[in-house]
């Protein structure tokens, strides 16, 4: 820098000595009294660049700070039941635990009964081998409908886990099956339970177009038509039974098509001499119980491990 001022301060003096030497004056931008003053301003003005462009270059770039935005939480998906296209409130609504619960002792069953006047309803509990682990018969007098039953089931297994089968029954003050439903869990020997909602399972599986309930039919055959939900793959049965409880027809197996809704549409014939109220049963296996469950104490042949009835009241004349 010092060696850039002397060249300037000499660079003036030879500019004013061959003014002097060719004795003519030469027109200068500056007055000759200005010219020192502006080599210090030029010297200045050097120095000044000098120190910023030294400042830039060891002066780190400061990288901007972006504060990242707060990304909201994804929704976490809400289990909502949504009744099959037709499907009632079910006589039995049991809301806990769902369906593939994992459960550890004591199974605590929770359920909305909707029945008529002095109802019992039995439950039980099943392991994975048909096995009876525990079961309680309930008594609702006095109640026309949604009736809240709650009990505790406590229960051993010898493994780890097993499938554990829920069943429930009502009957009406004759002892004559009114409903039945069953969940089926996942029974723990220890660990934390982790219930499930119960979804669909307070619905019924069978809608029916016709007969309509109470109806009166006559001619010696019933149409059903309808839609089901099969619980499983065994087969549907309908049949026509009186109110003690006898058979008033074979019985028409449906076979069952996969786990979708799928169409009823049959006709189920019967012989009565008069007026006879009775039931339309609808009715499906469980494929692993095998516990015999009869339609009334007059009713002769049990069902095996029925894992789903519904019953509707009709009359069938002549």
């Amino acid at each position: 820098m010092f060696r850039k001022i002397i060249l300037l301060v000499s660079l003036s003096g030879f500019l004013a000595s061959c003014a002097l030497q060719g004795g003519s004056s030469v027109p200068t931008p500056y007055p000759a009294d200005y010219l020192p003053t502006v080599i210090y301003l030029t010297a200045r003005s050097i120095h000044a660049t000098s120190a910023i462009q030294t400042a830039a270059a060891v002066t780190p770039t400061l990288t901007p700070t972006v504060t990242p935005s707060p990304i909201p939480p994804t929704p976490t998906a809400t289990d909502t039941s949504t009744p099959p296209p037709g499907m009632s409130l079910g006589a039995i609504q049991i809301t806990s635990p769902g369906p593939m619960s994992k459960v550890g002792s004591p199974l605590e069953v929770r359920m909305s009964v909707v029945a008529v006047k002095n109802t019992k309803v039995y439950i039980a509990l099943y392991g994975e081998d048909g096995s009876l682990l525990d079961d309680e018969l309930v008594n609702i007098p006095n109640v026309s409908s949604g009736a809240y039953v709650f009990v505790k089931f406590p229960f051993e297994i010898r493994t780890a886990a097993e499938i554990g089968i829920l069943q429930v029954t009502t009957r009406d003050g004759t002892g004559v099956l009114m409903a039945l439903n069953t969940v089926r869990v996942l029974l723990l020997s220890s660990g934390v339970s982790q219930i499930n909602p119960a979804g669909n399972g307070i619905y019924e599986r069978v809608a029916l177009e016709t007969p309509a309930f109470q109806s009166v039919v006559s001619g010696g055959a019933l149409t059903v038509k309808g839609t089901y939900l099969p619980f499983n793959l065994q087969q549907l049965v309908l049949e026509l039974v009186n109110l003690n409880g006898k058979s008033l027809n074979a019985g028409r197996p449906l076979s069952v098509n996969g786990l979708d809704s799928q169409s009823i549409n049959t006709t189920l014939s019967y012989r009565v001499d008069a007026p006879t109220q009775a039931y339309l049963v609808i009715h499906q296996q469980d494929d692993t119980l095998k516990n015999p469950v009869f339609f009334s104490n007059q009713y002769p042949i049990p069902w095996l491990g029925p894992a789903y009835v519904y019953t509707q009241l009709i009359t069938l004349s002549p």
